[in-house]
């Protein structure tokens, strides 16, 4: 499974005015029915080749910028880690593919820009929390939203706690080697286990949760979600003194999380948030009711993606299945809808208006369109 993050949205955001090739696909569980989802991908790439065709690609071009995407039906370590789903982006010098916990129906688009509403509940909506899965043995922080958990790879976050006492950052032989020094008043024993092994004192477990949270400030800069701490019960109360994270969870798992599996550690954690996240979209839906009418909330294209791309959004609903297609333009505000995408110009309007509200830090619900108050598309301005 891949992580797909807010900074990948920014990264794909990059590629413009030049022929992008999103493809989403469902897969199935690894193991099995690979041979069927290889030819999935090799149908879905016959439509992208005939889209390309349409934006003026020569058949050599189409071949040469495709050839990454085809040879992964014969990558076997690829589909042996599939997950629920697979996004494809293509364009020229760039091209990425994430296996995702989210069925995707199988979709592809070929336009200036990537598409990116499909994966929107990977990023979108404030129904993300985080999990520190934190003992002396091991250390994980975990990304969780209603379908599922992924681990979050962080940059010199300590593994255990006899690591980080063998050396310091530094390199160098740090207190796992001497008796911590004493402080006035206080007792400088080493507590020793039956057996002979030592027993981490308090200062030491402080130093290591010191360099956790040290590590972990780069990865939940900006963030808002809720953090849950994981783990037995004496630890998190020294974790949660030191913590400089603005928005750790009064909910916890207690209890060894060492061998529990991103999906074990789901299903313990979410009943613990799901009403928080539930709430928050209800909160969102109530607010766009009680200020309709007032020039605060719009359900009209025209207005929602000029709004989106000044940062103006507070929070967006937009149907997850729908598409309309037309041209906005940044320099006028100005948007054309129409009846179906025009090769070599169009937009998928909701996308768009989608992936501005989220690179300016607003809200984005992708859902179903009875759970919208006026679909396709409602939203909720700053000002």
């Amino acid at each position: 499974m891949d992580t797909f993050s807010t900074s990948d949205l920014r990264r794909l955001t990059t590629a413009q005015q030049k022929p992008c090739v999103s493809i989403f696909m469902p897969t199935h569980a690894a193991g099995r029915d690979g041979q069927q989802d290889t030819l999935r991908l090799k149908n879905l790439l016959a439509q992208a080749e005939r889209g390309l065709l349409d934006h003026g690609l020569r058949v050599s071009e189409i071949k040469r910028l495709l050839e990454p995407v085809r040879e992964l039906s014969a990558e076997s370590g690829f589909w042996e880690k599939r997950s629920s789903g697979l996004a494809v982006f293509v364009t020229e010098g760039q091209w990425n593919r994430f296996r995702v916990p989210l069925p995707l129906d199988e979709l592809v688009v070929v336009n200036r820009r990537f598409h990116i509403k499909p994966l929107l509940p990977l990023i979108g909506a404030n129904d993300q929390y985080f999990v520190l899965a934190l003992s002396q043995n091991r250390v994980r922080l975990l990304v969780g939203r209603p379908f599922g958990m992924q681990e979050v790879k962080v940059e010199g976050l300590p593994q255990n706690l006899a690591q980080f006492l063998n050396y310091d950052s530094g390199g160098r032989p740090s207190l796992a080697h001497a008796a911590p020094r004493s402080q006035a008043g206080k007792s400088s024993a080493v507590v020793h286990r039956l057996g002979g092994e030592r027993e981490p004192v308090k200062d030491e477990l402080a130093q290591y949760f010191r360099a956790i949270d040290a590590a972990l400030r780069e990865p939940l800069r900006d963030q808002r979600a809720p953090l849950i701490l994981a783990g037995v019960q004496y630890l998190l109360p020294i974790y949660r003194e030191i913590s400089s994270y603005a928005c750790l969870a009064n909910e916890e798992l207690f209890g060894n999380s060492d061998h529990l599996s991103e999906h074990e550690l789901h299903s313990r954690t979410w009943p613990l948030i799901k009403a928080r996240v539930a709430d928050a979209q209800q909160e969102a839906a109530a607010k766009y009711r009680k200020l309709a009418g007032t020039g605060k909330t719009s359900d009209d294209l025209c207005r929602i993606v000029p709004a989106a791309h000044q940062g103006r959004i507070e929070s967006l609903f937009v149907d997850r299945a729908a598409h309309r297609w037309g041209v906005f333009d940044p320099a006028t505000g100005e948007v054309s809808q129409h009846a179906a995408a025009f090769p070599r110009g169009d937009d998928e309007l909701l996308d768009l208006a989608a992936v501005q509200t989220l690179l300016h830090r607003g809200a984005v619900y992708a859902v179903a369109a009875e759970q919208i108050p006026a679909p396709p598309a409602v939203a909720v301005f700053r000002y």
